[in-house]
């Protein structure tokens, strides 16, 4: 069975060298630049009791920053891989007693375009972590997410659901602003 590290190790091997093979192939279209950055605000909600000691969630919702770095896999725009980071403020109820901590969340994530227009909607997973603040002392935890949403030019409105290997779960929403377009199959070629 592999480590931890391992797995994250060879995760990051793909990411590098996937487009590293997509970047030499397409070459030939002066028009095609597959990376861009994005930031995205959202906010995080707890499903489910958070107050018990066997959840990891230690309070009610979030509101927080995300950074992406996107690399698109093909000319087309159908495929897209990123790597995001960013901070969470976790605020709880008074009914929560645990005290207010921030989260830090890091993810890989692939995504699936189904037209390759201004407007589109797209699908999603995410694989990562979030540094949890529990019983004073800050803990890793890997979460699953699903991830749907609608991209418009350089903006997307996502949502998503999460689940922690804890199997705690959270809803998160956001919207999301890149810095340059979504590159798109529909310019020329050239040979």
């Amino acid at each position: 069975m592999l480590s931890l590290t391992k797995k994250f190790v060879f995760i990051f091997f793909i990411l590098i060298l996937l487009p590293l093979i997509s970047l030499s192939q397409n070459r030939q279209n002066k028009y095609y630049n597959p990376f861009r950055f994005s930031v995205s605000g959202l906010t995080k909600f707890v499903v489910g009791p958070n107050d018990h000691s066997n959840s990891k969630y230690l309070f009610d919702n979030g509101l927080g920053l995300l950074g992406e770095l996107i690399y698109t896999l093909d000319p087309k725009a159908k495929y897209e891989i990123s790597i995001e980071a960013g901070i969470m403020k976790t605020f709880s109820t008074p009914d929560n007693s645990s005290t207010e901590k921030p989260l830090i969340p890091i993810s890989i994530n692939a995504y699936y375009y189904f037209f390759d227009e201004e407007f589109s909607p797209f699908i999603g997973v995410s694989i990562g972590a979030e540094y949890l603040h529990n019983s004073n002392k800050y803990l890793l935890e890997r979460i699953f997410k699903g991830v749907i949403g609608i991209s418009n030019n350089n903006l997307k409105v996502f949502g998503r659901w999460g689940v922690l290997k804890s199997g705690d779960y959270s809803i998160e929403i956001g919207i999301g602003y890149s810095f340059k377009e979504r590159p798109c199959g529909c310019f020329p070629q050239s040979k």
